[in-house]
């Protein structure tokens, strides 16, 4: 039987939305995450973790199944300037420096970059350009996949490159990160082309052989102002540093195919150590789309396992790895091979969203007809500079002694979720009158079916369920109601008489979501929805 080859715009879904998924996985267990709870288990589904953060103040925030970080923040931030038009400046002037307000997990060299943005000054015109032309990190590979899919209908790689290469110069300058970039977008490009079956390690051996495409030097036309720039300022000979750089990664590459060969034999951990990714350097750019294309070589008929081993190798960089491996196992095999549990992803409609309006050319047209759709729905939209934006929900947590933090959750118009953050000092006695608040409970009318829910009855604008027996809580707010209601998942015969019981399940008993699920006959789905309103 022939192999179904997915078409062209399902493969750029499948990489959208496998890049958010591996992003999600990999995240808790990314050293810089600060995850509070050292794990080394490997999970089949997201899971709900706690993050020490240290801005505006320390403070922990829970991280809900499924939420992505910076890595899959910044290609939707990359997106939608594509999207505006005009998208190098729309990224340096808007998108950028609005990053900064809801960043997740930000790398320096990228925080820099933003800030410096913000002030209306790009990287390489500040007066210490040091540590910029010294930034290799993956930060600039982990966005470049929206480039590709707006480039689908032509069939000129210069020009696609021409756009990654403007893109990664916004915040890094070392070679590493520009090369680690144009061989990602070289890799997604031929399987965005692929229109066969794809041999074993063919990926790798046509990457070695597009070696002088994607890792052709800088034109002097294109980049001339920049390229002198680093001349002046770099503590290394950028051309020298260029070609010592590309030279290692080519010969990586035949390391990689190498390996390939040993078929079962084979084992990730040595070959993933030889590319450098449990070294002090596992997070540059060239290490990323190195330990990436091997994976997606080796797993290509097995995307879930190909995600997986990156997304809990701990020590390397696992949410970006996992990213970019999920990015070239999506634009591979499409969509079809994505389990229904990974389909809770963050934005998984707003991922689908964006990949319709890159791959038209009308796209901002469309984006501007459905943000006067949005418009007719409920809630208050306001002005932002990178489009209109509606308040969710807040929750307010203590920082440090004497602090809230108060977490504002908010719905962009074509559907991304953003959390921004505020910080207020208060009084020991401003302290305890936050706690006793916190306790007002009110219970469900235990007869009647969620999608039947009048809100406007529901007095309290919290409603929990508390656990007697311990200090978790299911806790829901208007607004998080009025989301349930219209989600499709809830549009079932599912009584408020078993959300309950699920509920008292996840708080008492120490099982996991799916023996739960079977437990009640219901979805793994529907377990993981409520749980993600645990605290």
């Amino acid at each position: 039987m022939t192999a179904m080859i997915p078409t062209r715009l399902d493969k750029c879904k499948g990489a959208m939305l496998a890049t958010a998924i591996g992003d999600a996985l990999g995240w808790p267990n990314e050293q810089r995450a600060k995850n509070k709870v050292k794990s080394t288990n490997v999970n089949d589904y997201f899971i709900e973790w706690t993050r020490r953060n240290s801005k505006p103040c320390y403070h922990d925030e829970k991280i809900l199944p499924g939420e992505y970080s910076d890595d899959t923040q910044l290609t939707l931030s990359v997106a939608r300037s594509i999207i505006a038009g005009n998208w190098e400046k729309f990224f340096i002037d808007k998108e950028l420096p609005f990053w900064l307000r809801y960043e997740r997990g930000g790398g320096g060299a990228l925080l820099k970059a933003a800030k410096s943005c913000k002030q209306g000054v790009l990287p390489w015109q500040t007066n210490n350009t040091i540590d910029y032309f010294n930034a290799g990190g993956n930060g600039a590979v982990m966005r470049i996949l929206p480039h590709i899919i707006a480039n689908s209908r032509e069939f000129n790689v210069a020009n696609l490159l021409v756009e990654v290469i403007k893109d990664t110069i916004i915040t890094h300058g070392h070679p590493r990160a520009v090369l680690g970039a144009t061989c990602y977008a070289f890799a997604l490009d031929y399987l965005l082309r692929k229109d066969s079956v794809l041999e074993y390690s063919e990926l790798v051996s046509a990457v070695i052989d597009g070696q002088n495409v994607w890792g052709s030097y800088l034109g002097e036309n294109e980049f001339r102002s920049w390229l002198e720039v680093a001349y002046h300022n770099c503590d290394f000979e950028y051309a020298a540093e260029w070609e010592f750089v590309r030279s290692n990664m080519v010969d990586s590459l035949d390391f990689i195919r190498n390996s390939l060969k040993k078929g079962l034999m084979l084992d990730d951990v040595t070959v993933l150590t030889q590319l450098g990714c449990f070294s002090k350097e596992n997070g540059a750019g060239d290490v990323a789309i190195l330990a990436a294309i091997y994976l997606a070589s080796r797993y290509a008929n097995n995307p879930a396992l190909g995600i997986k081993i990156p997304a809990f190798s701990f020590g390397a960089d696992t949410d970006t790895i996992a990213s970019i491996t999920g990015g070239l196992l999506g634009m591979l095999c499409g969509t079809n091979w994505i389990p229904p549990e990974w389909k809770l992803v963050q934005d998984y409609d707003c991922l689908i969203r964006i990949v319709d309006l890159l791959f038209v050319d009308n796209g901002k047209q469309i984006a501007k007809f459905n943000l006067l759709e949005k418009k007719k729905e409920s809630g208050f939209w306001e002005n932002t500079d990178i489009g209109r934006m509606r308040k969710v929900s807040s929750t307010n947590i203590q920082g440090g002694n004497y602090a809230i933090v108060t977490i504002t959750k908010w719905e962009s118009a074509l559907g991304q979720t953003l959390f921004t953050k505020e910080m207020e000092r208060i009084t020991s006695q401003q302290v305890n009158v936050e706690n006793q608040l916190s306790q007002q409970t009110t219970l469900f009318d235990k007869n009647t079916a969620i999608k039947h829910i009048d809100v406007p009855t529901i007095k309290s604008e919290y409603t929990s369920i508390a656990n007697l027996k311990g200090t978790r809580q299911f806790v829901l707010n208007s607004d998080n109601i009025i989301l349930l209601q219209n989600d499709k998942r809830f549009n079932k015969n599912i009584t408020i008489g078993k959300i309950l019981k699920i509920v008292r399940a996840l708080i008492e008993e120490n099982s996991t979501s799916d023996t739960i699920a079977n437990q009640f006959h219901v979805e793994l789905a529907m377990v993981e929805l409520v749980k993600s309103y645990l605290t």
